[in-house]
């Protein structure tokens, strides 16, 4: 092959990778959103066996959508959106792995899966709430402002929001991260969205959604 060949190649081949985390996102989104809304109905035991690896499988396919967000975006990140950007992404497949341990192990080191699914999202929101910041600063940022409010909003508001709706609405409190992985995941909605017609061929110079 030529170097231009080969190169074109190997376009092809990371443009193939990038549809595909785009899927993931738009995927993902839309299941962990269903995961978040299934969690604040207050589950019982038998219901939470089928929820469990449904939010874990929507955990793992989030993870693969990283990539898209961070291709699209990269150009324009400064301190804080690389802080956030990375907290958020090493979060979330730290929370992923712990839950894949968790669902698949028996204790102690089930546990110790667990603890690190509740670690990891902790360190996840916190870099949610830094990149959703950064992305509304900055004027470069290309991804509909929408997106950014719901990360911003999924530790300060998702956390409070679940509390309050299982224990005064529902009449039991549950899962305090069900709100968070709501917002996350309508927020891979409206960014998979996006990225999406932006692969299709929506010009990126015309307005972008703010």
């Amino acid at each position: 092959m030529t170097q231009y060949q080969v190169r074109g190649v190997e376009g092809a081949t990371t443009g193939r990778w990038m549809r595909l985390s785009t899927l993931a996102g738009l995927v993902g989104g839309a299941m962990m959103a269903v995961t978040g809304l299934a969690l604040l109905s207050v589950l019982n035991e038998s219901e939470f066996e089928y929820v469990e690896p449904f939010g874990t499988v929507a955990m793992i396919v989030l993870a693969l959508a990283l990539p898209a967000l961070y291709v699209s975006e990269r150009g324009w990140f400064g301190r804080l959106a690389t802080a956030g950007f990375g907290l958020m992404s090493l979060g979330w497949i730290a929370a992923t792995i712990g839950l894949v341990v968790t669902s698949l192990t028996m204790p102690p080191v089930s546990e110790a899966g667990f603890l690190a699914f509740l670690l990891g999202l902790l360190v996840a929101t916190l870099g949610m709430l830094a990149f959703g910041v950064a992305v509304l600063r900055d004027d470069e940022a290309t991804v509909p402002r929408l997106g950014a409010w719901l990360l911003v909003a999924a530790l300060p508001v998702g956390v409070p929001f679940a509390i309050a709706f299982t224990t005064y609405v529902m009449g039991e409190g549950a899962d305090p991260w069900a709100g968070p992985m709501l917002l996350y995941g309508l927020a891979w909605i409206v960014f998979g969205r996006y990225l999406w017609g932006r692969r299709a061929g929506t010009p990126a110079t015309g307005p972008v959604p703010r």
